[in-house]
């Protein structure tokens, strides 16, 4: 569950241990599973090859088991409970891959979420059914095993972890299924520092907390509850941006030309109070164009065209 994840509620595929998915794996794919465990053990991981050769495996197995595993008792618990970020998740891993791109604007009459066009899409007489079912067993093995390490590790005395970024990424489940939830025209980052001196751009959208109000922030009670199943702590990432985020516009390219959100502006009168008297001059250029020629070098003639 990472800002740049596909959506705050699923778990990445990465984390799936396929030996454990079935007890029924048949000996040629279970030399696979140990082949591929030989030539990805190195000191560098291959992420994109560890995500594909799991992806990879794990479909042969859903091919031999996906009715018995679809229409389990458990797995329909598990769907029941889900369904609500795990239906849209599975579309768009599913119009992902479709167009070759998470960018929505790309998705033609897909490209503005709605829910009559997912429920056709995801129908069992879809013909993508088998598709998008491929990513519901996936999550459902990954809730599985969370659930089985977090329960054993309670028993020994340990609690997990988990983490909470700021923000989550623009081309997301959360963003095309909740678009009036962020600001879409907007970037989160950090202003200049010490460390920085362009400042820094993340490119997240910021929260739209007064549309989040309206339903008592059910986006977020609905995440915090979803990671609840698993860990005990979080850790919160960039708190203060909880309180007030850097925001800039969504064509920056650096964190130069943001400003705080919210803000408490300052009145004339508390400028004047210090001291602060020509506003002016405090607010409109000061080298005009009549000091400029005046002072210009030599070299910079051309500049009075």
């Amino acid at each position: 569950m990472q800002c740049s994840s596909l959506s705050v509620f699923a778990l990445h595929p990465l984390y799936l241990r396929v030996e454990a998915i079935s007890a029924n794996i048949p000996e040629d794919i279970k030399q696979e599973i140990r082949e591929a465990r030989v030539q990805l053990d190195k000191k560098d991981v291959d992420y994109e090859a560890c995500m594909a050769t799991k992806l990879s495996i794990a479909k042969k197995i859903f091919a031999r088991e996906k009715e018995t595993i679809l229409n389990s008792k458990s797995f329909q618990e598990f769907f029941s409970e889900n369904q609500e970020w795990l239906k849209p998740y599975a579309a768009f891993c599913f119009l992902r891959n479709f167009f070759e791109t998470s960018e929505r604007s790309q998705w033609g009459r897909f490209s503005e979420f709605s829910k009559e066009k997912l429920e056709k899409l995801l129908s069992k007489e879809s013909l993508h059914y088998e598709v998008v079912s491929f990513y519901y067993y996936i999550q459902f093995h990954l809730h599985l095993q969370l659930s089985e390490a977090a329960e054993y590790a309670r028993k020994k005395g340990v609690v997990l972890k988990g983490d909470l970024p700021i923000g989550v990424d623009r081309n997301s489940v959360d963003t095309w299924v909740y678009p009036n939830l962020f600001r879409m025209n907007t970037s989160t980052g950090a202003p200049p520092d010490y460390f920085d001196k362009n400042g820094q751009n993340w490119g997240f959208p910021t929260y739209n907390w007064e549309e989040m109000s309206k339903d008592n922030y059910g986006w977020w009670r609905a995440r915090l509850t979803q990671m609840g199943k698993y860990f005990t702590a979080y850790r919160i990432d960039h708190i203060l941006g909880f309180f007030r985020i850097w925001e800039l516009p969504e064509h920056a390219m650096t964190g130069l030309c943001g400003k705080f959100r919210p803000s408490i502006p300052i009145s004339q009168e508390e400028l004047e109070s210090e001291g602060l008297w020509d506003f002016n001059r405090l607010t409109h250029p000061y080298i005009g164009q009549d000091l400029l020629q005046v002072f210009r070098p030599p070299s910079l003639m051309f500049l009075a065209a």
